[in-house]
């Protein structure tokens, strides 16, 4: 008999049926532990190399680039939310996600201003799908215990040494009594030098957080 968490990941699938990533052509056999690409898209992955997996203590999935990069740009610029599901299952293989026993998931929040554009926050929904993957026993999604207090520039838009100042204050802990003594696993979408992920973890250590880890679906690679 199927249990729940099993049952969940098979809805999943019928409700976000394997396509690939990079052109969206519909996939038919496909191994539980593949990566959902084409044929034609395979060849265009940019895998991490293993020393860019972890880097100060920012756990990352996969290369910034190639066709998982085509399929976070939908996501984020061209309001095609269903493309957090197939994402989602690409971040839930990180042994981060579910090796470890995370008492909570924060999402990295957007700024209000960025939120009410968009329509939604990308991190939230790779969090919200890569949750629905694990195994039972799956921490609680807390998206309302960090905010964003300070808009600040895209950050793909600063050099690296102006990225760090350029988060400093802009998150808040909104739950310092929930967040205290907890195991948090923070989640983005893409990571660089790791300042906004740096960011939002001190403001949840600063709340009392006893761990918390870092995740990101994406790391640029120079």
């Amino acid at each position: 008999m199927a249990t729940g968490s099993t049952t969940a990941v098979v809805l999943l699938d019928l409700l976000f049926p394997p396509v690939c990533l990079g052109c969206g052509l519909l996939l038919r056999a496909q191994a539980p532990a593949a990566l959902p690409l084409c044929a034609w898209c395979t060849p265009e992955h940019l895998p991490l190399p293993p020393e860019a997996i972890e880097r100060d203590g920012i756990t990352a999935v996969h290369a910034y680039g190639g066709p998982l990069l085509r399929a976070l740009g939908r996501l984020k610029f061209h309001r095609q939310p269903a493309w957090a599901g197939p994402l989602g299952a690409v971040l839930s293989g990180s042994d981060s996600f579910g090796a470890a026993p995370w008492d909570a998931i924060v999402p990295v929040p957007l700024h209000p201003s960025r939120l009410r554009a968009r329509g939604y926050n990308q991190a939230t929904l790779l969090a919200r799908h890569a949750r629905l993957r694990l195994p039972g026993g799956r921490p609680p999604l807390r998206p309302g215990w960090l905010s964003r207090v300070r808009a600040t520039p895209p950050q793909h838009r600063l050099a690296a040494a102006e990225r760090r100042t350029n988060l400093q204050g802009a998150f808040n802990c909104l739950r310092p009594r929930r967040v205290a003594g907890r195991r948090i696993l923070l989640v983005d979408d893409v990571t660089t030098t790791g300042a906004t992920l740096s960011a939002a973890r001190a403001a949840l250590r600063a709340a009392g957080a006893l761990q918390v880890g870092a995740l990101a679906l994406l790391r640029t690679v120079a």
